[in-house]
């Protein structure tokens, strides 16, 4: 019997990348340019060889809702009955930015390390990452001294995000390695099925009209930046109505937020929203009262009751395959990466799968 050799292995792994040479580039669409479109987009051209990506958008940076966001990584506006996938895809995000924060490009890439309070009417039990972030702890009754009315709270390290930075990055670096933008507002997915094999949907908010579903949901957030240098830590803070007071320094301003108004569709900043959001924001940390505002921007989470990523089994029989990859909530910049590695490996099932039928 003879047995196979080395110059067999050469001949058929030679063969095996002549064949995937030879194929058609795989056509795939990203359908959607903010923090999580542009991720995905990058993380497809990480893991497939041969394929074509173009990413579809109406909106592009800086005018992407991604943009807008206050950009700290922290879990908030999660559905509950996902709560383990979520933690997973948050640590997955967490290490990524950990990454990018030790690396030559950190500014660049607009990552900055920072630790906060996370102030709270009662801690039941810690959250499922606490042993996985750097420095969590529970406030001792001494620190809460320090900031009156405050009878619980925590403390750990996390990121501020300038996201006007990473996309601008995330778009270099997808140019440069072959990736094709077209500015285009679709009315379905349908337009564009019979152009590519694989469809990957990351549109947000925008799901409600291009998917008509009704299961997604807007909570519209208000924000003021102000300038504050002083400022070193962040803060949040949930009271007894559950209003959420935030105060995030970034690499170049403080963001001070926030509302969480549910089925208000207005993008237009509100006067008595900032208003409130200042005297909020003035109880927690009074020396804000000097800060010198650079802007507002309020902007429509895209809550579901569920993040639904996954592929879209109703069009197994349409031109393209669909992966969906939105409803994050207000947890867009906590889970980016983590969905993007998860929705790029669905496409490489859909594209070995094709390969197979071949």
């Amino acid at each position: 019997m003879r047995h196979a050799s080395i110059l067999d292995f050469v001949f058929i792994t030679q063969r095996r990348y002549s064949d995937e040479e030879n194929m058609k580039p795989v056509r795939i669409a990203v359908v959607g340019a903010g923090a999580v479109g542009l991720s995905t987009a990058l993380c497809i051209q990480d893991r497939i060889r041969n394929c074509d990506v173009h990413i579809i958008a109406e909106k592009f940076s800086p005018s992407t809702t991604s943009d807008g966001s206050a950009g700290l990584w922290t879990p908030f506006l999660v559905p509950q009955d996902q709560i383990d996938i979520v933690t997973r895809w948050s640590m997955d995000t967490y290490r990524y930015l950990l990454g990018l924060f030790r690396s030559e490009t950190a500014y660049r890439d607009g990552v900055q390390l920072i630790s906060g309070f996370n102030f709270c009417q009662e801690v039941k039990t810690d959250p499922p990452w606490c042993k996985d972030v750097i420095g969590f702890r529970r406030l001792e009754e001494e620190e809460l001294q320090d900031y009156p009315g405050k009878e619980f709270g925590i403390f750990y390290t996390a990121f501020t995000l300038d996201v006007p930075s990473l996309l601008s990055s995330y778009m270099r670096t997808f140019r440069d390695r072959g990736g094709f933008v077209i500015p285009k507002k679709l009315k379905s997915l349908q337009e564009i099925e019979s152009s590519y094999d694989i469809i990957v949907n990351c549109v947000g908010i925008g799901a409600a009209e291009l998917l008509n579903d009704t299961k997604i949901k807007s909570k519209r957030g208000q924000v003021i930046r102000v300038k504050a240098p002083w400022i070193k830590h962040f803060y949040i803070d949930i009271d007894r109505n559950n209003d959420v007071t935030y105060i995030l320094p970034g690499i170049e301003t403080v963001v001070l937020g926030g509302t969480a108004q549910d089925g208000d569709w207005n993008t237009e900043d509100d006067q008595a929203d900032i208003d409130g959001i200042m005297e909020r924001c003035l109880k927690v940390m009074p020396s804000l009262k000097d800060s010198k505002r650079q802007g507002a921007w309020a902007g429509l989470r895209p809550y579901r009751e569920s993040v639904r990523l996954e592929i879209d089994r109703d069009t197994d029989n349409s031109k393209a395959k669909i992966v969906h990859n939105y409803g994050h909530g207000g947890a867009g910049l906590t889970i980016f990466w983590g969905c993007a590695n998860d929705a790029a490996a669905l496409v490489v099932d859909l594209v070995n799968s094709r390969k197979s039928k071949i």
